[in-house]
């Protein structure tokens, strides 16, 4: 007769037995980039001649309990054009619950035991992007996909596989809008605000930003005086692009001067007080935007033009339509120029009042209340 202790040794047994079966070596991709990357350069690609900048993704291999011989297979494909490369390594051997932990350096390398010792790229593909990556020297925006699987004597492990994406979009655009203009070295040429704590706007494609301004000196030129201390000096990071984990990651390998902080958009108001640089009546000053760019080969830094404007003087502070001009910069950004500019809806029009909520308001008013309405803007009508 069978017993309960025959069942349960019946049912342990076979417990065991599925977990043996179900067993198996896994494998792990991770992004090595925070940020990801933005671009990708075609040396970094290039299996006989690796990069030498930093890892791509990251792989681990985790073995089961039974000693095998594996080879590494890797295909890189994009969403446009298929499969574009693949790469194998030779054969090496893993032990019993042994876990191997590599980045994309030690496979696109000439030596080592997990290098890639066969790796090929479809002709037919490269000669579709062929135009694109000679004239740019990477690869074309697009979402390339990097995936591994793990073969062993038997044939394909079907559970040791694993891919990761990266979306490759080659940011260029970093555009300043406001305040100021285009530095000349000319102060004359400079244009003229009226307030202390102005917004500064610019507009562009990246997501990582250093912005500097320092104040103009005899004899220097714009660059040099941006150099110089005092200077005001201000990171940002546009919110979203970046978790916590990975800022805090970018802030340490980057060595960044200045603070790093979290802004919703391209735009941030000067702050009241606690910074080194003051801007005080009748001076001068620069400033200018450095966009990042996450790529294959590290960050890369694209500086923006600088621009100059002066501070007006107190005797200047007046309600004149200079100062109405100013609010409608500051308030509407580049939809003021469009307006008042040739061919705009108010072209030839002066502006000699400006009504909030139907009451006229006046400078000093409108100057406490613009940040606020900075953020609740959203567009504009002609009446």
């Amino acid at each position: 007769m069978r017993t309960l202790s025959w069942a349960l040794s019946s049912v342990l047994a076979c417990g065991l037995l599925v977990h043996d079966v179900a067993a198996q070596p896994e494998v792990f991709l991770s992004s090595a980039n925070p940020g990801g990357l933005e671009i990708f350069f075609l040396k970094d690609f290039d299996i006989n001649s690796p990069g030498t900048g930093p890892p791509i993704f990251l792989l681990t291999m985790i073995n089961d309990n039974v000693e095998r011989d594996v080879t590494l297979v890797m295909t890189i494909s994009t969403r446009r054009f298929g499969d574009l490369a693949r790469g194998q390594t030779r054969a090496f051997h893993l032990n019993q619950i042994q876990i191997v932990r590599l980045s994309s350096n030690d496979l696109f390398t000439n030596t080592g035991p997990y290098h890639f010792d066969d790796f090929s790229v479809d002709d037919n593909i490269v000669a579709d992007l062929l135009k694109d990556i000679l004239s740019t020297s990477r690869l074309p925006s697009d979402v390339y996909t990097f995936a591994v699987q793990l073969i062993d004597a038997t044939g394909p492990i079907s559970t040791a596989s694993a891919d990761i994406e990266i979306r490759v979009t080659n940011p260029r655009k970093l555009d300043l809008i406001f305040p100021g203009s285009a530095a000349t070295g000319r102060r004359d040429d400079c244009i003229e605000i009226f307030t202390r704590l102005p917004q500064f706007r610019w507009e562009s494609d990246m997501k990582r930003f250093q912005v500097i301004i320092a104040e103009a000196k005899s004899g220097e030129d714009p660059a040099s005086a941006l150099n110089q201390e005092p200077r005001f000096i201000r990171n940002f990071v546009i919110q979203g692009t970046f978790d916590r984990s990975g800022l805090s990651d970018l802030v340490n390998a980057s060595n960044l001067q200045g603070r790093v902080e979290v802004i919703p958009g391209t735009s941030f108001q000067y702050p009241s007080s606690g910074e080194v640089l003051t801007f005080r009546p009748g001076r001068t000053y620069y400033w200018r935007v450095t966009g990042f760019i996450e790529s294959s080969s590290g960050p890369i830094p694209l500086q923006g033009e600088i621009f100059c404007f002066r501070m007006a003087r107190i005797d200047e502070l007046g309600t004149g339509r200079q100062q109405i001009m100013f609010i409608l910069q500051n308030f509407l950004g580049s939809d003021a120029e469009k307006l008042f500019a040739e061919g705009g809806e108010l072209e030839g029009y002066r502006p000699r009042k400006v009504l909030f909520d139907g009451k006229e308001t006046t400078l000093p008013e409108i100057l406490t209340r613009l940040q606020d309405l900075n953020e609740r803007y959203q567009g504009y009508r002609i009446e």
